[in-house]
């Protein structure tokens, strides 16, 4: 039988933080008005899995990270579905939401940084 390993110093904070942040939100997407759950914490390994896939390609990258961890009601797409059958306009939402995660602070509020 394995004995369990307790986490302490900074791989509990770490393990309590994605604790912490378990669960999904929902986001509708704005132009095709479908329904889609991102997880409220994405680990990096499927972005490393991703950048495999996409052998380089960082826009391809993205899509295929945006394939792994978002479901479209409830269903996975592949990378031809989402480039044949997702809107542009739809895609970048997304990326947005995965790549942007969850803000606080909107534009031009107290805390942010305008370029």
């Amino acid at each position: 039988m394995a004995e369990k390993i307790e986490l302490s110093g900074v791989r509990a904070k770490l393990k309590a933080h994605k604790d912490a942040n378990a669960g999904e939100r929902t986001v509708t997407l704005s132009e095709s008005g479908i329904s889609c759950t991102v997880p409220n914490f994405i680990n990096h390994g499927l972005w490393m899995k991703a950048q495999r896939v996409a052998k380089g390609d960082t826009p391809k990258a993205q899509a295929a990270f945006v394939c792994e961890v978002v479901r479209f009601e409830g269903e996975k797409l592949t990378l031809t579905d989402l480039a044949e059958l997702v809107p542009a306009g739809d895609t970048l939402q997304l990326i947005g939401e995965v790549f942007g995660g969850k803000d606080d602070n909107a534009e031009g509020e107290s805390g942010n940084v305008l370029n």
